[in-house]
């Protein structure tokens, strides 16, 4: 399976949040979102066909928390905060960012970012399950590269379905179109090469080659 690790140029801040100069002031027309461009980025995140890692080295702030929230993973620095300035700025976060915030990383650390505009620290986020570990900064990439590696020698058919459901639950899902689509991946996998590959891999006790059919 394809993965792609989502990094910020070297800096403070890993994303210092959306542009505040592109926001409109005064009446929005009906039906144009403010911040659509961020929808659409997090939506092409989390439609892409591959499992994504942020690797955050710097602090993330308003938009850039919904884009690390977005990835499949997240591995961060000890020294990293999060803060979402949405209440001290009049900003109101559209609904599905608000739903993978409290998702992500829970509904108490939800409402410190959103109501009380509080940052929160790496630690607590990794507590709350929002990072799937800390790492030093100087050894934060290699962590994701190691991660990206096991993933990459999974069976491609169980990464990408895994991968599809456990994003359909971040979205309040799954759907009935998104189970049956899983119930497919599932007995498609059951009669593919990799299971069968798979289970002589484990029998011969060497590594699995897979192919992807």
């Amino acid at each position: 399976g394809e993965v792609v690790l989502l990094d910020a140029a070297p800096g403070p801040c890993f994303c210092a949040g959306f542009d505040l100069g592109a926001l409109p002031e005064g009446q929005v027309d009906v039906g144009v979102a403010p911040d659509a461009p961020l929808i659409l980025a997090t939506q092409a995140l989390q439609a892409a066909d591959a499992v994504t890692i942020a690797v955050i080295t710097g602090d993330v702030f308003g938009a850039g928390v919904e884009l690390v929230a977005a990835c499949d993973l997240r591995f961060a620095a000890p020294t990293v905060r999060f803060t979402v300035p949405a209440a001290r700025l009049g900003v109101v976060y559209h609904p599905r960012g608000v739903a993978l915030l409290h998702h992500v990383f829970g509904p108490a650390l939800a409402r410190r970012l959103l109501l009380a505009g509080e940052s929160v620290a790496a630690d607590e986020a990794l507590r709350a399950g929002a990072l799937a570990g800390l790492h030093p900064t100087e050894a934060l990439h290699q962590a994701a590269r190691d991660l990206a590696e096991r993933l990459r020698q999974g069976a491609p058919l169980a990464l990408r379905a895994h991968r599809d459901l456990l994003r359909a639950l971040d979205r309040g899902g799954p759907t009935d179109a998104e189970l049956a689509d899983y119930d497919h991946a599932r007995r498609a996998a059951y009669a593919s090469d990799d299971h069968r590959e798979g289970r002589a891999a484990a029998r011969e006790r060497r590594p699995p080659r897979f192919g992807g059919r």
